[in-house]
């Protein structure tokens, strides 16, 4: 500490000047030039004998003097190395001014208005974001820009109106007997002219019970002009909605009119419906309203969230979860239902019939469409609760067993025969059977024996378009329809696959089989359903 010069203080140190005259040099200050900057190897000995090590010893004031000739030493001293004799005990120095500094890694700071991921509690890269929103799929696609004349009315052409009036209505007559009830009441509400000679005509050949079609596709064409009635087909009328926008789906038992309808309580004319499990059904006026709010807009109709339901009967055990869901290619209407009830290892056949189908009328207790006796679907399930396995048949093994800790049931595999999705060949409805270990809240006890096997059905459907109970997809699925081939009109991607694709990512892994591979029909008295 002796050889450290005093930091200098006062008027003096401002201009780069000592305490006493041998700490800094007389004189003005002024700039030097390269010529006078040359320095003599021995006058860095003769101020390297200040310092012990070595090095170069530079007093404040010449640290301060910026531009001078000691500044300008001390930055090219720094890489000078002298050599000095060994036999006067001196050592190799290095003048150097301050050692390097160390490289520190500067610390992550996030930023001001950076989010959290609530799931991994790290910082979100809003980055991709960024960039996904000028991502287009079509950017690079050719667009064929075609010119479209638009049609505008002129007024120095003779009316279109008054040129069909002109011709006589006995040519009309002759033009309509080659057309559907359907054509003659579109083309008579075109103008007046055609009103007046075939509206008369055209309105009473809706009005036949015959043409009951043709009335209904006449009067659903009003579809997007009536937003606060809805259509009954019953009736064949547009009725007035009571509660718009507020429909509930209610049980069977309980009377739910969307619209006052004087055939609401005739059993001898029931509305379109469709079932989905014991004591459950669907009315078809409720799909009709969830496409209607999806294709117009909320005016129409409700939202998806009002049909999606779960339920579970008391009597049986089963719990059932319904879906629903729109695809937007073709506009249908996808359905999945899921029937889940606890089972065990080891049931014997007529414990499979109690645990499988009602006692009212012998249908199952999951959901299943029409052609349910067609095939392997009520078999199926039959062969996977073989599959679980049994409890120790012997007295003195299961005793043991018994005072040991109960071990963790791991899962099911299933056969080639049970395993695979199935599909129905006369409908758009597919099967997938599993047996899966979930929890049994109804055990207090928390240990092994709180999982059980489940006997998981898992359905979906294809519903159509939802205008009408005529639909070949609606009307296959209740078994009102015949000649539907569902494996040429699906095509290769299964109903199952797009309905979970829009909600996961992940698709069932299971190929898919004909539910009705030996063409079996339907009869009560023979078969393996039951």
């Amino acid at each position: 500490m002796a050889n450290i010069a005093p930091k200098p203080s006062g008027f003096r140190s401002k201009f780069g000047f000592g305490r006493n005259k041998d700490a800094a040099p007389h004189g003005k200050l002024r700039k030097k030039n390269a010529a006078q900057a040359e320095f003599d190897v021995n006058s860095i000995h003769s101020r390297d004998t200040a310092r012990s090590d070595g090095k170069l010893l530079l007093y404040p004031q010449d640290v301060r003097r910026s531009g001078s000739v000691t500044t300008t030493l001390s930055k090219l001293s720094t890489d000078f190395t002298p050599w000095r004799n060994s036999s006067e005990g001196r050592s190799q120095s290095v003048i150097s001014k301050n050692g390097p500094r160390k490289l520190k890694k500067a610390s992550h700071q996030a930023p001001a208005r950076s989010e959290l991921d609530k799931d991994t509690g790290e910082h979100k890269d809003l980055t991709d974001m960024m960039h996904a929103f000028g991502f287009s799929e079509n950017a690079d696609d050719t667009v064929e820009y075609v010119h479209v004349e638009e049609w505008s009315y002129d007024t120095l052409q003779p009316d279109g109106a008054t040129l069909l009036s002109k011709i006589c209505p006995e040519l009309w007559g002759l033009i309509g007997d080659y057309l559907t009830p359907l054509d003659i009441a579109h083309l008579a509400s075109t103008c007046h002219a055609m009103h007046n000679r075939l509206g008369k005509v055209a309105y009473e050949l809706l009005r036949h019970p015959t043409h009951l079609p043709h009335r209904i596709e006449f009067l659903l064409s009003m579809d997007k002009k009536l937003p606060t009635h809805l259509f009954c087909f019953p009736c064949a009328k547009w009725h007035v909605r009571t509660t718009p926008g507020l429909e509930k789906l209610k049980p069977p038992n309980i009377l739910n009119p969307v619209y006052n309808c004087p055939n609401s309580t005739n059993v001898l004319m029931p509305p379109p419906r469709l079932r989905i499990s014991d004591y459950r059904w669907l009315p078809f006026t409720f799909i009709q309203l969830y496409k209607r709010a999806w294709e117009h807009g909320p005016d129409y109709g409700i939202n998806v969230h009002s049909l999606a339901r779960r339920f579970k009967d008391v009597e049986s055990g089963w719990s059932h979860e319904t879906m629903f869901h729109i695809h937007p290619a073709n506009g249908h209407v996808l359905m999945r239902v899921k029937s889940q009830v606890f089972v065990e290892g080891g049931l014997q056949p007529a414990a499979k019939r109690m645990l499988l189908f009602t006692r009212s009328d012998y249908t199952p207790y999951f959901s299943v469409c029409a052609h349910w006796r067609k095939g392997l679907l009520t078999s199926i399930p039959k062969c996977a609760l073989d599959h679980i396995p049994t409890p120790e048949e012997n007295v003195y093994r299961a005793t043991f067993n018994k005072m040991r800790h109960t071990k963790f049931a791991g899962p099911t595999a299933l056969c080639t025969n049970c395993q695979p999705m199935r599909r129905c060949v006369e409908c758009p409805t597919e099967y997938l059977i599993e047996l899966k270990l979930v929890e049994d809240k109804t055990v207090q006890k928390m240990g092994p024996e709180r999982f059980r096997q489940v006997l998981l059905v898992t359905r979906w459907s294809d519903l159509g378009p939802a205008r009408s109970p005529r639909d070949p997809e609606w009307a296959s699925v209740i078994g009102e329809g015949d000649g539907y081939n569902s494996f040429q009109e699906i095509g290769k991607r299964a109903v199952s696959g797009i309905f979970e694709s829009a909600f996961t990512d992940t698709t069932p892994r299971a190929r898919i089989l004909s539910l009705n591979p030996a063409g079996l029909e339907a009869d009560e008295d023979h078969g393996d359903w039951y």
